[in-house]
């Protein structure tokens, strides 16, 4: 019985000497055990438990300080002691919590997913600092081979396109909300397709839509109604090759639902009641349009919405989306092309606000992730584990989706990804942690003007492609805001707490205001005409190296 009573004495003794070093301020880095004199001995038919096997349960000293941390201690930060052993402070320290860093494992997991499974279905980009070019000998509509060039931006990030990456979620203006100025390109191109008619040769080769200036009188005849010579029921907008109201039974042309005299508005033909050779022997020299191969069809280009008609080798040699089913470029949506993802719910109306979001999921390639990656293990994991997963996925997405509002606000037609704003928001982070701990470190200004240089670099960072200036700066202020109204604090008396507790409610507002500002301004008055703020997120190191990201196309001449 004594033996047993002793045991138990011991197991009382372990415990309570491990539950007084965890709850022990936390003044230096290293917490002292006292190892019990007697080892742990259990009843008959027990084994022996040696003490060392039991040390590294009660081992906390990787618990996270508060003002310190990974940063603080690359700093060589140090604490007051005359302040943090005082009874109130040590009490406060002594009641954070110390979390795991659970969103720094998933959000870093998702980013490495999202990244690999980009490269796979995509593939590597061209790489360099410029722009790549691209040369060859394709068929044109003419039906002639011609050599064709084109340029598309390369990037140094070792990643996918800059197409795919838009296809992938990136922050791009033109896909979050209808833009004023795509939206004039694409009435400007209505207009001049409404001039155009089926240019036919004469050799019975084919037909192409075109306008006048591009059909050869030579070797094609422009088959164009007009007052004096109109088409069918009167009209005097057309021909087009391969379509004619008169021809299409889904959808047909009959009232309400009749076909208005306007070819930038008509349908796409489902269902044809004949094919060529039929039109042409029942309509004879009328359906000549409807009989004649069609050579071209609407070939959507670049990340601007650019559609022009051209043949499948051609469109796909420039990388674009080929609509074969169309006739016209006023029948497709090349937005919705540019754009991917979930298809907007009102014709050529962008509404996918949510890139802001998706961006941040989203590298331009693996040395992007790496940076990525190692900022959030150093900095993000560290402030995880004294402020908690909830709170740091708020500053984190909530920094990141300021920061990409403004950069689309600014620079609404470059494609931006990488989370850069909540990575600044981690730094504001840090920044509000040293005010916070202010009373409590040794060398306070030292610290604050040590974190304020690491910003500048980052930001100077912000000056290559992909990293985004304006987000970074947002994100900050949006980050500091968030990060004083959530990340817990340690006060030094009742009156220092009542002042903190409504600078918190003051910071949450502002940070409510400023989201609710930068939506407001992304709708009703973004930066179309900003030239300046180009130089502001790149600066061009190498030539063309800020260049716009829409691809160059040229055709030379023909061989």
């Amino acid at each position: 019985m004594d033996n047993v009573h002793c045991t138990c004495c011991t197991v009382i003794s372990f415990v309570s000497s491990f539950v007084r070093s965890a709850r022990s301020p936390l003044s230096s880095s290293t917490v002292e055990y006292r190892r019990p004199e007697r080892s742990v001995s259990w009843g008959a038919g027990g084994a022996r438990i040696h003490t060392p096997m039991l040390e590294p349960l009660a081992d906390n000293s990787n618990r996270r300080q508060y003002g310190m941390g990974v940063v603080g201690r690359f700093f060589r930060r140090s604490l007051r002691k005359s302040v943090t052993h005082q009874e109130d402070v040590a009490r406060q320290l002594d009641a954070l919590t110390d979390y795991r860093p659970y969103f720094t494992w998933w959000v870093s997991t998702a980013q490495t997913l999202v990244l690999l499974l980009s490269l796979l279905c995509y593939g590597f980009g061209p790489v360099g600092f410029g722009r790549h070019t691209h040369s060859g000998q394709v068929l044109v509509k003419s039906l002639s081979l011609q050599q064709v060039e084109w340029e598309e931006p390369a990037s140094f990030w070792l990643g996918p396109r800059a197409a795919d990456l838009i296809h992938l979620g990136a922050k791009f203006a033109p896909c979050m909300r209808r833009d004023a100025r795509i939206a004039r390109a694409i009435a400007a191109s209505a207009r001049r397709e409404r001039d155009t008619a089926c240019c036919i040769r004469n050799d019975d080769s084919g037909c192409v839509q075109s306008s006048k200036a591009d059909c050869s009188n030579t070797i094609s005849t422009w088959k164009k109604w007009s007052s004096g010579e109109s088409g069918p029921g009167g009209r005097i907008s057309g021909s087009v090759c391969g379509l004619d109201p008169k021809f299409c039974e889904a959808p047909r042309s009959i009232a309400p639902h009749e076909w208005p005299d306007d070819i930038t508005k008509w349908p796409i033909c489902r269902k044809s009641v004949l094919d060529g050779s039929q039109a042409a022997g029942r309509a004879g020299h009328a359906a000549e349009h409807m009989a004649c191969e069609v050579i071209g069809h609407p070939c959507c280009i670049g990340v601007h919405g650019q559609c022009v008609i051209t043949t499948k080798e051609h469109c796909d040699f420039v990388k674009g989306y080929f609509h074969e089913e169309a006739s016209l470029c006023s029948q497709v949506s090349c937005l919705d092309d540019v754009c991917g993802m979930l298809p907007f719910m009102r014709r050529r109306r962008p509404d996918q606000l949510y890139r802001a979001w998706t961006s941040l999921f989203v590298h331009a390639g693996l040395l992007h992730l790496a940076f990525t990656l190692a900022l959030q293990w150093l900095f993000m994991r560290d402030l995880e584990k004294m402020a908690g997963p909830v709170r740091i996925a708020t500053i984190y997405l909530g920094s990141g989706v300021a920061g990409n509002m403004a950069s689309a606000i600014f620079e609404p037609y470059r494609a931006e990804v990488g989370p850069a704003g909540s990575h600044f928001g981690l730094l504001a982070c840090l920044l509000v942690e040293v005010l916070g701990a202010w009373p409590l470190l040794r060398h306070p200004r030292r610290a604050l003007l040590k974190l304020l240089s690491l910003a500048a670099l980052l930001f100077l960072l912000g000056l290559l492609p992909w990293i985004d200036n304006f987000a970074n700066v947002f994100g900050f202020v949006f980050g500091f805001f968030l990060s004083f109204a959530l990340l817990p604090f340690i006060t030094l008396g009742i009156y220092e707490r009542r002042r903190k507790i409504v600078l918190v409610w003051v910071c949450l507002f502002s940070a409510g205001g400023m989201l609710c500002a930068l939506v407001a301004l992304f709708y009703a008055a973004p930066a179309y005409e900003c030239a300046a703020c180009a130089y502001f997120t790149c600066l061009p190191f190498a030539p063309d190296m800020c260049s716009s990201q829409d691809v160059r196309v040229r055709q030379l001449d023909g061989v």
